[in-house]
């Protein structure tokens, strides 16, 4: 996957509970090691010690927040204007699990946020022993690095060397992404909040690069689009076979094998579908994982409801006045209404 970012504010709730210890302690302390390593963006970018690349990286990311906050009337004043350097590929580390016969993610309940379909570890190592321990439950689990979080404008959220490691217009969309979630955030709803999220910062981020004359190759852009389209065609339609098969039931020994095979046919398709698409080579490292209930899952959640939330912004014309109040009214819905509301906007 190109990302799974994580919402992740345990740290102020396990501050009012008064909890140091086990899970919560450690979101505390590792939050708080986080923060506590910030320097401001300005500093570093007068410092002719930092790297030059580090650099040009930092003064982008401040224009994309300058320019977020107007024009895409997202909370961007007091966030990313700090920088922590790390020497590590993320920042924390994503536990998922499901059932091993069902695509209903397990998850896992916290004061104020709800309850969210991930379990967010600052050590790698913490978060592969959660993992192996549900899986000895007989769980599908899967392990992912996220680059950022969001504490959901409760903190001055740092940027972080793993941010930075991207492309312009991917980091533009990374940060975008972030800052939606200070925006708007609903309880008990993964899917929403993150699709939300990823629909915000891929438009977001366009139309950041085209008012910046930020040039784009159009033909660049529009592989990594086909490429994008292919790959959540191979992981909805291997979705919808698993389901089917759960759905069926029968002797878990037959229920294994059909698995495999649909795993199998997923993995070969990937393969046989970059002899037109080459770009897809992008999403090895997705099918060189499990496949499992829970890795897929991530990538439902991420996606599910994007097509619903682009025909909103279409609907609005592409004014993001009329997107927000729309947005709006869907979260002030039931959860059920809401489900069904975007469920209609897909189309499906």
């Amino acid at each position: 996957m190109r990302r799974l970012a994580v919402v992740f504010l345990l740290a102020l709730a396990v501050l009012l509970a008064g909890c140091q210890l086990g899970y919560y302690g450690q979101a505390v302390s590792g939050h708080f090691a986080l923060m506590g390593k910030r320097e401001p963006v300005d500093a570093v970018l007068a410092d002719p010690q930092t790297p030059a690349p580090v650099a040009a990286q930092l003064a982008f990311s401040q224009q994309v927040i300058a320019w977020a906050g107007p024009n895409l009337d997202l909370p961007a004043e007091d966030v990313y204007h700090q920088y922590v350097a790390l020497d590590q590929d993320a920042v924390v580390w994503n536990v998922l699990a499901a059932p091993k016969w069902s695509l209903s993610p397990k998850t896992w309940c916290y004061p104020m946020l709800g309850c969210v379909s991930y379990r967010g570890y600052f050590d790698q190592q913490r978060a592969e022993q959660e993992a192996a321990s549900l899986a000895s439950d007989g769980m599908d689990t899967w392990v992912g690095g996220a680059i950022a979080y969001s504490t959901l404008g409760w903190f001055a959220d740092p940027l972080t060397t793993p941010m930075l490691k991207r492309s312009q217009p991917a980091l533009a969309e990374l940060l975008i992404h972030e800052l939606t979630h200070r925006r708007i955030y609903i309880a008990n709803d993964t899917r929403f909040n993150e699709s939300l999220a990823t629909l915000v910062g891929r438009e977001g981020a366009l139309a950041f690069l085209a008012d910046s004359g930020i040039a784009v190759d159009p033909e660049a852009l529009a592989r990594r689009d086909r490429a994008e389209q292919a790959f959540l065609a191979i992981i909805e339609d291997t979705r919808s076979d698993l389901k089917a098969l759960y759905e069926r039931g029968g002797a878990e020994d037959a229920l294994a094998a059909g698995k495999a095979q649909i795993q199998q046919q997923a993995r070969e398709r990937f393969v046989s579908e970059q002899t037109s698409n080459p770009a897809l080579a992008g999403y090895q490292g997705f099918f060189d994982g499990p496949l499992n209930n829970a890795q897929l899952n991530g990538v439902s959640d991420y996606n599910g409801y994007v097509p619903a939330f682009a025909r909103l912004l279409d609907q609005c014309q592409r004014d993001w006045g009329c997107f927000w109040q729309q947005v709006g009214n869907l979260a002030d819905l039931t959860d059920e209404q809401r489900r069904d509301a975007l469920t209609g906007l897909s189309g499906k």
